[in-house]
């Protein structure tokens, strides 16, 4: 083919199939008739200049949504194209549930704290009908993201929840320490909180982790022995959902009985997600509702038919 004749086909079809323009339109610019603007669109499909796919239904976004469902006995799954609208999506399945939500159990991290940015100021005299309360203590590293009573007061803030707050380190270091905040009345207060949870958000995490959560400590070469791949809040799991303890775990966060009786668990899976991590979280069965890339369910799909 003449380069002319190439990028006569090329002309015709930026203008047809990127700038919308009407077969009508592109004869004026162009000043050919019309059936030679549908005879050049033809050639150009005909000549691989123009590639029209087909998108089938099991790998559009709803197709997605359905196959994770039907996997991993979600409630909701929703699937989002780009990697940055994950966090508003959060944001916008959350206030979802607001309205019939008492006790809304807050996870940690980097996405939970995005996912609260998110959040559009609401009237607080409209919504002031909850409590939000943090789901493990606080963790020593600067970022806000692992400081749940913040989170747990910017949430407030923007949709009136009343925030209650957990005054305990996520990580105490020997039994002793641990039987010592799990005595005070501000954690029998909270874990009163926990048993009446309704709704919970939390991160679906990869191990290992970064901050690392004091793993060396809690479980020496455990995780590693017994091959953990995922997280959540800073429980951990092998491929196949199943928790690995550690002998020296003395974290303090919800109880997993307490977690499994949460009627809405909403998970957040990061766009950088590791494969077998949300796997291995989701064969848990804690997780209800999920909000996953589009890239990252198609990986999970395709992963979990060859596990």
């Amino acid at each position: 083919m003449k380069e002319k004749d190439l990028l006569r086909l090329i002309q015709v079809s930026k203008l047809y199939y990127e700038e919308n323009k009407t077969q009508a339109e592109i004869a004026r610019i162009m000043d050919i008739s019309r059936p030679s603007v549908s005879n050049l669109l033809n050639k150009a499909r005909k000549e691989g200049v123009v590639k029209i796919d087909i998108l089938s239904y099991q790998h559009s976004n709803m197709g997605l949504s359905q196959s994770l469902c039907r996997r991993f006995d979600l409630k909701t799954c929703q699937v989002v194209t780009a990697a940055e609208d994950i966090h508003r999506e959060a944001a916008r399945v959350l206030l979802d549930f607001l309205d019939n939500t008492k006790v809304l159990g807050l996870g940690w991290g980097y996405n939970i704290n995005k996912m609260v940015e998110m959040l559009p100021q609401t009237n607080s005299s409209e919504t002031a009908h909850g409590i939000v309360c943090p789901l493990i203590g606080t963790a020593t590293v600067p970022h806000r993201g692992y400081h749940p009573n913040e989170l747990a007061t910017d949430l407030s803030r923007k949709t009136g929840f009343q925030a209650e707050y957990l005054i305990s380190p996520a990580f105490p270091t020997t039994e002793q320490d641990q039987e010592l905040f799990m005595n005070t009345n501000n954690y029998l207060d909270i874990l009163e909180r926990w048993r009446k949870t309704d709704t919970a958000i939390i991160t679906v995490g990869s191990f290992p982790l970064v901050p690392d959560h004091g793993t060396a400590l809690r479980f020496g070469k455990k995780l590693t022995h017994e091959k953990a791949v995922g997280s959540l809040l800073s429980y951990f799991f092998n491929l196949r959902g199943e928790q690995i303890q550690g002998d020296d775990d003395y974290a303090i966060q919800i109880p997993l009985r307490l977690l499994a009786r949460i009627k809405h668990v909403i998970g957040i899976v990061p766009p950088d997600s590791n494969t077998n991590a949300v796997i291995s979280c989701l064969r848990t069965g804690y997780i209800r509702h999920l909000i996953i890339t589009e890239q990252t369910a198609k990986e999970v799909i395709n992963r979990d038919e060859h596990n």
